[in-house]
């Protein structure tokens, strides 16, 4: 049932998802917090509301443009219940702005398959990933989904190799600017460089907490099932397919590697891939009541954690 009413895109699905996501937003960095609601901290949390919202819209250009779903609902729909299932995502506003920035380079990395303005493109994803890269230093990783795209479709001659570094040399130039202008003095090298915050102890916290498992298993199954039905009958798809992957590993990589400085708010790197494997998962599959049962569970999932939330806090 639930899978027929997401089968195809309404406005209304998209009224839907947005009411969520302002809620969920409003929940998790307004009401569980000690907000002081004075002008300039409800400018900043209007601010991250749009970028939050700006990521949303992103994601489905991302995936109307290149065609990676059919008209659906499905991808939004999954974006919206990671959200619900790790709302701690939306807590860190360095992070939404870097995953912003990343979704704004992976719909530049995707369309390199239509083989035109090869060079503008190459130069605008390396640029996006930089930009992430200054409020995340580990969203650098990315620049390897940059990379294989450039491989898996074919773009990977001498003279598009060398785009990506102008593109970051373009980047430390304009930034270098800017803090002499604002500061003057050079910015340090050092504070743009990730670091590893390994802790076993907290990466063990981290890794088993419900939240992180439901996703990991939904991820698991969504790339198994992706990979049967794609891969293996549709080698058409293959270069998406292993980008799409490849920035799910990436995002999930970066809860590993940050596992003592809240971790799960890593996760938001993953999610907009994650959502897009398990869309091709609802539209394709021959059993619907399987569909309806990934979804009935990460909502009930959601639903669950939500009211625990609700009461612990009226307590």
């Amino acid at each position: 049932m639930i899978t027929s009413f997401f089968k195809t895109s309404k406005p209304i699905h998209y009224i839907i998802f947005l009411i969520v996501l302002i809620c969920l937003f409003v929940y998790q960095r307004i009401i569980i917090v000690n907000y002081q609601g004075n002008l300039s901290n409800t400018l900043n949390e209007i601010g991250d509301l749009l970028i939050l919202l700006a990521s949303f819209f992103t994601l489905i250009f991302i995936v109307t443009k290149n065609n990676l779903t059919y008209n659906n609902g499905y991808a939004a729909l999954y974006f919206c219940l990671f959200i619900g299932l790790i709302p701690s995502c939306l807590e860190e506003n360095s992070i939404l702005l870097s995953n912003l920035f990343i979704l704004l380079s992976f719909r530049r990395i995707m369309s390199l398959k239509t083989n035109s303005n090869i060079k503008k493109k190459l130069l605008d994803a390396s640029m996006w990933i930089c930009l992430a890269a200054i409020f995340e230093p580990w969203a650098i990783l990315f620049f390897l989904v940059l990379f294989f795209g450039m491989v898996f479709y074919s773009v990977t001659q001498i003279k598009n190799t060398m785009i990506p570094f102008c593109g970051i040399l373009a980047v430390a130039i304009l930034l270098t600017s800017y803090r002499l202008l604002t500061e003057n003095a050079f910015p340090s090298v050092t504070e743009f460089l990730p670091t590893l915050r390994f802790d076993n102890t907290s990466f063990n916290n981290t890794i088993t907490k419900t939240e992180s498992l439901q996703f990991l298993a939904v991820v698991l199954f969504g790339i198994v099932s992706f990979f049967g039905k794609v891969v293996l009958k549709n080698r058409l798809k293959i270069p998406s397919v292993f980008v799409i992957l490849l920035a799910i590993l990436i995002g999930i990589t970066m809860v590993f590697i940050n596992s003592n400085h809240g971790a799960s708010r890593y996760y938001l790197f993953a999610f907009a891939p994650t959502s897009i494997i398990l869309a091709n998962f609802s539209e394709t599959t021959m059993y619907r009541w399987l569909s309806d049962l990934v979804i009935g569970l990460l909502l009930f999932a959601v639903l669950i954690q939500w009211s625990l939330n609700i009461s612990f806090l009226i307590n």
